[in-house]
């Protein structure tokens, strides 16, 4: 009579021969916990202590050149999301529905939305690797396609400039998290029983820093200004709470 070997089973005897007693102990010793991803918008007072406001889904502050911004529509596309282990794994997030557009306009400061998971070795986590790229889905016809979609308005003194700022182009941020924990990097226990959470945000204002609105921009300098203020302005944050 022959006996058939259930595959689950020829899998581990074929993986026992091939592995040694410390491998196969560190193998099985191995634990696991679930990441949830979330991403926000928030702003951050000026040098004067100014705060940032709204007047309805617009907002209103002043950048560090001088002059008044109001923005009118405001989409930042996150395209996905990558854990890396400060030991050089890296643990790409599950996207739950795709490219998020957010419109920042219409999302009140630190509402936190989910963008996806992952389920992540324990360990010690050092950095998050954001991409931006281009939204498959928005709401505004105008911003689909786009990375990052900006339209309003610039007054100082008797200057008054209206702007509408796009760019298509793909953007990889290295997001330090190796301090996010009481000065630790991120972290997963062997022993982890419940999801963590780690929100992505990008301080709004800041995209307009040293921006001097009577200079004109060609379409690489707008690609280039709006690539060097969001690797400025992302952050993260362990929890749902955004602090800064």
């Amino acid at each position: 009579m022959t006996r058939r070997i259930p595959p689950f089973a020829a899998l581990l005897a074929s993986t026992l021969a091939l592995t040694s007693g410390c491998e196969l102990f560190d193998q099985l010793g191995q634990r696991t916990g679930v990441v949830d991803v979330f991403t926000t918008s928030h702003s951050t007072p000026d040098e004067a202590g100014n705060v940032p406001s709204r007047n309805g889904d617009q907002l209103l502050f002043a950048n560090d050149m001088g002059w008044d911004v109001f923005v009118n529509e405001a989409y930042v596309t996150t395209s996905a999301v990558t854990l890396l282990g400060c030991d050089g794994e890296r643990f790409a997030v599950e996207m739950y529905w795709g490219a998020l557009a957010e419109n920042v306009g219409t999302t009140a400061d630190s509402e936190v939305a989910g963008v996806g998971g992952v389920r992540a070795n324990s360990g010690t986590y050092c950095e998050l690797l954001v991409e931006y790229g281009p939204a498959d889905e928005v709401d505004n016809p105008a911003a689909m396609g786009a990375t990052v979609y900006l339209t309003g308005s610039a007054v100082r003194g008797d200057e008054h400039i209206d702007f509408t700022w796009r760019t298509d182009v793909e953007l990889d941020v290295q997001v330090d998290i190796s301090e996010i924990e009481g000065g630790g990097p991120f972290s997963i226990s062997k022993d982890q029983h419940f999801s963590k959470k780690l929100t992505v945000s990008k301080a709004y204002n800041h995209l307009f820093d040293g921006v001097d609105f009577s200079e004109a921009l060609e379409q690489a300098d707008i690609d280039d200004l709006l690539a060097d203020s969001l690797r400025q302005a992302t952050v993260a944050f362990e929890g749902t709470n955004v602090h800064y």
